[in-house]
């Protein structure tokens, strides 16, 4: 990428985008306190004004509660579906690509994992309105990245509205109660947003097509495995309770398989090894020398 050029970061201080901040060098980052981006013709003002300065847009804001959206429909459409077209659109007219962040949650997770060609088909609210996002991108302009990930955890974001991630959940309420309760019959991908971020960079500044993309670390698991490992790793005699999807009640249904397989990329470490990172930093290196 250009060196005088800067990438905009949209969403750029929750727990994404402050590690996109940090890989990608020259980069201008929006929160919601600097701009409403569902105010659709200040944001395409705005950026117009600092075109000249711009290489790419990257979109990392979202509607992420899978639950929320089922009774939050219409904030959930604007965010995931309305802003990434319009993002798109401006894109286009401004000669800029787009990189957008989508999910395994575009799939109905009748097949045991997905790769980059297969066609999205949601089973919730919160699907849905991801899957027309991509959709809606692709009618737009054709210098588009749709990167889909999959149950991002890492360091918390800047922002007040930056939520803690599964693992910081699973974390603390097991050490706090001592006991847990883990899905055995859902099976998804788990991302760590530095390895992400990462990635992320190498994709926009490798020789790669504008496209859909599937990254997340290597191997996959189920909720209760996410579990064992984490407190496996933290040595806490934490008491794990294996349930059934459906004996958890949640409003939204959930693909039972949310895998993503990276069949166009270098593939990631794998979830395990970036897990052990985060909870023990310094713990692996230490291992092997």
């Amino acid at each position: 990428m250009p060196s005088n050029k800067s990438v905009l970061i949209l969403g750029g201080r929750g727990n994404l985008g402050v590690q996109l901040a940090k890989v990608f060098a020259n980069s201008l980052v929006w929160g919601r306190d600097d701009l409403d981006v569902t105010d659709f013709s200040l944001l395409r003002v705005k950026i117009s004004e600092m075109a000249d300065r711009l290489v790419l847009i990257v979109n990392c804001v979202a509607y992420n509660d899978v639950d929320g959206a089922e009774s939050n429909q219409e904030t959930a459409h604007l965010l995931n579906a309305q802003l990434p077209g319009q993002l798109a659109k401006i894109g286009r007219d401004l000669n800029l690509p787009l990189l957008h962040y989508s999910t395994g949650y575009v799939f109905s997770g009748r097949k045991n994992f997905y790769v980059e060609s297969d066609s999205p088909n949601p089973i919730s609210v919160y699907g849905a309105s991801k899957a027309e996002g991509e959709k809606n991108i692709q009618a737009q302009t054709e210098k588009f990245y749709i990167v889909r990930t999959n149950i991002l955890f890492g360091p918390p974001g800047l922002s007040a509205a930056a939520k803690p991630s599964v693992v910081d959940i699973m974390k603390d309420r097991g050490l706090k109660e001592g006991r847990l309760k883990g899905v055995t019959d859902e099976f998804a991908s788990f991302t760590y947003t530095p390895d992400l971020a990462r990635a992320t960079f190498n994709l926009v500044s490798g020789q790669y097509a504008y496209g859909i993309y599937h990254l997340t670390n290597e191997g996959f698991g189920s909720w209760f495995n996410l579990a064992q490992e984490i407190f496996n790793i933290l040595q806490a005699p934490i008491v794990i309770t294996p349930v059934l999807a459906k004996d958890f009640k949640r409003k939204a249904l959930r693909p039972r398989h949310s895998v993503l397989q990276n069949t166009k990329l270098p593939r990631l470490r794998t979830w395990p090894e970036a897990l052990c990172d985060y909870l023990k930093p310094g713990l692996i290196s230490g291992l092997t020398n």
